[in-house]
């Protein structure tokens, strides 16, 4: 069947508190999708934010971000007294600022909350066991400065597994990490319901790798390469590709496979699991490193220094998809991939990726059905800014290959957006800001950068975006989507 949907993170919708959540305006966003006849609602990751505010370097990748907790709600249910707004108006995300303004009304509420006492905030903690470890290590990480875990004298580094550290001092706010935890998770699934009636899809993001500085890595040490002082025995990230000339060193830990393939998966199973919850779709980040990973030299500054290694993905599909057949997964198969990467992503029917910004001049690119097309993703430039970046030469082949394909428009911006619509793709999606035709400004990240444009670009109302409601519906129409 033939969908189609819109890239749009939640820290992106309009709020009055200078960033998206999971509020009055993300049910608004329904609202208007359910008009336009859009069936997919596609997020970036929810987890807390981390390292230049990206959600890809998060201390959890369990946790949602308290950031995006809907502070209306617990005013209405008196836990808030005097809520102010916050850079209602500015069209970038402020994270610091915003999260500190938001955390105070989030202290206020819990001094005055009866959830913690309830049966459901304790079938909440029970039913999630990382909640007791984010919230530990979140303690154990702010007592050492934020410096990376395996830095901290070992009492504090093997806390999870000695239980010889003393964390009564700190029960209080362990208690209000968990609350946040438990209000998030319960407002998200409330939006997600409301959702699924209109009739829209949730595609959520997993990142393949979890941060380095993470309650995942700290209380899972056994999964990680390590060397026998804890130190990370190799870093994650992808060699010279065309975002950058040295590559890209995230500086995520790298699984042990061998170790993750004895224990029977249980890290990815229950990682995969957890999502499973909260989204209709998963799209996996970084795909190809199920099959090969770049593991880079830790001594090395850039990612040129690195090699390729194996991963068991072959066996954690068989086993996970085995008895987890319902679970819809995307597979981020972009870049320079080996066939073996291909191979197991046809071997578990999983649909890839194909973003026109990069496949148009891509001779061997193929579109086919199991495919979702995008014209960009969060790590492109707007489809505007891409246009507007060409060489002379690129915008003269652009014109000769659109013509060859008999795609019509009167724009080379509406050609772009008629060629992912009319493709034989399954799934067609658009960043929220081409379908408004936002510039360079509008862009969400720059892969290998840390601005402070990256992760925020953000919407101050719905107003253009109901303008072109119409248009959408008329697209949806007339490309049977």
């Amino acid at each position: 069947m033939r969908t189609n949907g819109i890239l749009m993170a939640i820290s992106s919708l309009p709020s009055k508190y200078g960033i998206g959540d999971f509020g009055k305006s993300a049910y608004e966003f329904v609202d208007l999708i359910k008009r336009a006849n859009i069936k997919i609602w596609q997020m970036l990751p929810l987890n807390p934010t981390g390292f230049g505010n990206s959600p890809y370097q998060s201390t959890c990748g369990f946790a949602l971000d308290p950031i995006y907790i809907d502070l209306e709600q617990l005013e209405k249910e008196g836990l808030i007294k005097s809520l102010k707004p916050f850079n209602e108006k500015r069209k970038v995300v402020e994270y610091d600022k915003v999260r500190a303004h938001k955390d105070k009304y989030l202290n206020e509420a819990f001094e005055k909350q009866e959830d913690t006492k309830s049966p459901s905030f304790r079938k909440f903690i029970k039913e999630n066991p990382w909640v007791i470890d984010y919230a530990h290590f979140t303690v154990l990480l702010k007592k050492n400065n934020y410096r990376d875990w395996y830095f901290w004298p070992k009492e504090e580094r093997y806390a999870h597994y000695e239980n010889k550290f003393d964390f009564s001092p700190y029960e209080k706010q362990i208690l209000f990490i968990e609350w946040c935890q438990f209000i998030a998770f319960k407002q998200f699934l409330k939006l997600k319901k409301y959702a699924n009636k209109a009739g829209i899809e949730i595609m959520g993001d997993i990142p393949f790798y979890v941060g380095a500085s993470s309650s995942d890595a700290w209380a899972n040490q056994d999964e990680f390469l390590l060397d026998e002082n804890d130190y990370p025995d190799g870093i994650a990230g992808v060699p010279p590709d065309y975002f950058s000339k040295d590559g890209q060193r995230w500086g995520n830990l790298l699984y042990d496979w061998k170790y993750m393939k004895d224990d029977g998966f249980t890290f990815w199973t229950n990682r995969i699991e957890i999502q499973a919850k909260l989204y209709d779709w998963i799209r996996i980040d970084h795909f190809r490193a199920f099959d090969t990973y770049w593991n880079i030299d830790p001594k090395c500054p850039t990612a040129i220094e690195g090699k390729w290694e194996h991963a068991f993905g072959d066996e954690f599909f068989n086993q996970f998809l085995s008895s987890h057949k319902d679970i819809k997964i995307v597979a981020e198969d972009l870049g320079d991939l080996f066939p073996s990467v291909l191979e197991l992503r046809d071997k578990y029917n999983l649909p890839g990726m194909n973003v026109l910004e990069f496949s148009i001049f891509d001779s061997k690119s193929e579109m086919v059905e199991n495919q979702v097309i995008y014209t960009g993703t969060h790590d492109n430039d707007t489809l505007v800014g891409w246009l507007d970046k060409l060489t002379e030469q690129e915008k003269e082949l652009l014109k000769i290959l659109l013509k060859k394909s008999g795609v019509k428009g009167r724009s080379q911006k509406e050609k772009m957006i008629n060629t992912v619509f009319g493709s034989p793709c399954k799934i067609a999606i658009l960043p929220i800001q081409d379908y408004l035709g936002l510039d360079s400004k509008a862009r969400m990240n720059v892969p290998g950068t840390c601005g402070e444009q990256n992760w925020a670009f953000r919407l101050v109302n719905f107003n253009d975006f109901e303008k072109v409601i119409p248009y959408i519906k008329e697209l949806n129409k007339k490309f049977d989507r």
